[in-house]
């Protein structure tokens, strides 16, 4: 029988017998969420997941200097944060700013005599809670690496 189908009804008839990869099955996170087979065989974790992740290894004044750095503070209207993406960062807050660009949520920009200017990146802004009009704005306002 098989040979009595033409060659282009037999490469169907293979395509159907075919099943679906494990890559495409849906699975769930640890936390519930549904994830994606081959983002958690790779990372054994979700985004939201490995986001969390990456915030828990600040401290607790990390977030407001990100915050700061882009204008996201409460005596800012909401509508405005965003207006600036840069810190210029002294000793004091050095330590800080490595955590946040370890983490990817800021990166080195250039340098002022001895100290250094410092600008939010796209996952920063949104973890700031700009929104993405804002973040936009905010990203082009930023010093290009």
């Amino acid at each position: 029988m098989m040979y009595d189908l033409s060659r282009e009804e037999r490469r169907h008839l293979a395509i159907n017998r075919e099943t679906t990869t494990g890559a495409l099955i849906p699975k769930r996170c640890a936390c519930g969420k549904a994830a994606k087979a081959k983002q958690l065989d790779q990372h054994g974790k979700c985004v939201a997941c490995q986001l969390a992740d990456r915030v828990a290894t600040l401290h607790e004044g990390d977030l407001d200097i990100l915050r700061h750095m882009l204008g996201a503070t409460p005596h800012h209207a909401q509508v405005r944060w965003g207006f600036r993406n840069e810190y210029l960062v002294n000793r004091r807050d050095a330590a800080a700013l490595e955590r946040l660009v370890a983490a990817g949520f800021a990166r080195a920009g250039r340098p002022l005599l001895q100290l250094q200017y410092f600008h939010a990146t796209d996952v920063g802004c949104r973890l700031a809670g700009l929104s993405a009009k804002r973040a936009a704005v905010a990203l082009s306002l930023g010093a290009k690496p």
